[in-house]
């Protein structure tokens, strides 16, 4: 008996009526089986209440241990429900699979992991108290190669107002980790929404986040000049939005978009010949590219991983999380329900899927887990592929 899983979601204000919406429909789809863990997201429309809704589900699901967070707005399914209220809900039947819920502050330790091969985290955290950033570092550091997915709390404008809510109530501080160790295998699926263009760059001379030489040339210069040559649709996309992609794997001599950290270009000083990025990690040697984003590219780098995930996993797919960013959905692409059309739509059109808008999502690049933004970090749950 593998894993099983459900899904449930609702747009209903009042949140005892949402969960159990949310739990009939999950119960409908585990059939004879119980859940073990329940992911739960929730836009602030449901009010004071709100804290309580990790309560809530554990208690309709017969006492399942509990994770989740607020978001923009919700996901279930195929859609999502930007400007309503919403609740969803990702069940799972894991036996074999050991299963930890922990909260812990902004300075915490790493969470402990016992079976590394054989493990996957996912993370919720609050973006004022918890930073994510160098956890991130050190958590790919120590347990290189064990799949991280999830998000920074979304829907609220200031401190205390994000909840991470599990099954004894919620927190607005610090970050809540799910941690899986056993048969069930998360394969993470992340689209930047951005592609490369022009030409590889290697940085020869940087000051942290001051890019100093490309190719051993004045840096602003150069991608001056490389913006020159891009074609003029390309350029002016650029110029309306610009990247830089940081290459992980110092290997590769060409690059898709996801071989790449996609980065803020945050400013060129002809006057230093300095090109300025958000990212405090540029070092010489690296790779560098430049990067532009749109719907169309977007929608295209997204079914790209959304199937490379699909085909890797070969069928044994029962369901999935997704983090997507509130600047995605309507606002960018122009049509509701992108993100979670995608996933369907790689997986056959019936894979059980919650999620949420996040203000920040994380997931892998390169095999190291980051914190990006207007970003879609999914995880697919699927059954651990025997070993051969």
């Amino acid at each position: 008996m593998g894993l099983c899983v459900a899904s449930g979601g609702s747009a209903n204000r009042a949140l005892e009526a949402a969960v159990q919406e949310c739990a009939r429909a999950v119960r409908r789809g585990l059939g004879e089986r119980t859940a073990d863990l329940a992911f739960v997201f929730a836009t602030h429309h449901h009010g004071a209440a709100l804290r309580r809704a990790g309560v809530l589900v554990s208690e309709a699901l017969d006492g399942a241990a509990v994770a989740g967070c607020t978001g923009g707005w919700t996901i279930a399914d195929s859609r999502e429900l930007e400007g309503s209220p919403g609740l969803a809900v990702l069940a799972l039947s894991c036996p074999g699979t050991r299963v930890r819920v922990e909260a812990f502050d902004g300075e915490a330790d790493l969470v402990h992991i016992d079976d590394p091969a054989r493990a996957s985290v996912v993370l919720f955290a609050d973006p004022f108290t918890f930073n994510a950033e160098p956890w991130l570092v050190e958590f790919g550091a120590v347990y290189r190669g064990v799949p991280l997915i999830g998000g920074l709390a979304g829907g609220g404008q200031a401190p205390g107002q994000h909840l991470l809510l599990h099954h004894d109530g919620a927190e607005t501080e610090g970050a809540l980790a799910v941690i899986l160790e056993g048969d069930v295998e998360l394969r993470p699926a992340v689209s930047q929404g951005c592609r490369p263009v022009g030409e590889p760059l290697v940085i020869t001379r940087v000051d942290r986040h001051a890019i100093l030489e490309l190719r051993g040339k004045p840096a602003a210069k150069v991608v001056i000049g490389a913006m020159g040559a891009l074609p003029d649709d390309e350029r002016e996309r650029f110029q309306q939005g610009a990247f830089l992609g940081r290459a992980i794997d110092a290997r590769l001599s060409r690059f898709t978009a996801e071989d790449l950290l996609v980065r803020n270009l945050i400013g060129i000083d002809p006057q230093r010949n300095a090109v300025f990025v958000g990212d405090t990690s540029l070092r010489a040697g690296q790779t560098v590219h430049l990067m532009v984003r749109d719907a169309a590219s977007a929608t295209e780098e997204l079914d790209s991983v959304l199937q490379r995930a699909a085909d890797a996993l070969g069928g044994r797919a029962r369901g999935a999380l997704l983090a997507t960013c509130g600047g995605r959905g309507v606002g960018m692409f122009g049509r509701a329900d992108h993100d979670a059309a995608g996933v369907q739509a790689a997986f056959g059109g019936a894979l059980p899927l919650a999620g949420f808008a996040a203000n920040g999502e994380i997931g892998p690049v390169g095999g190291e887990p980051f914190l990006h933004g207007f970003t879609a970090c999914i995880g697919i749950f699927a059954d651990r592929a025997a070993r051969l």
